[in-house]
């Protein structure tokens, strides 16, 4: 039983780490979409609530990583 239950704990560890990197990988594609449009002047109002849901997810990735 022991063994059972460590073998799910690591399992659950890769797991939680796959799952924020990957959330983090879509947090940086989602900053520098957000960096592109800050950089058109026009489109301005679009990237800046843009690049902070990037800095949300950056915050997701990080506690999610931090799981068991």
């Amino acid at each position: 039983m022991r063994a059972l239950k460590g073998l799910l704990n690591a399992v659950l560890g890769i797991l939680t780490a796959v799952l924020g990197a990957v959330v983090g990988i879509l947090a940086a594609v989602v900053w520098l979409v957000g960096g592109l449009l800050c950089v058109t002047i026009i489109l301005i109002p679009l990237g800046i609530p843009v690049m902070r849901l990037a800095r949300r997810l950056f915050a997701l990735g990080k506690q999610v990583r931090r799981l068991p």
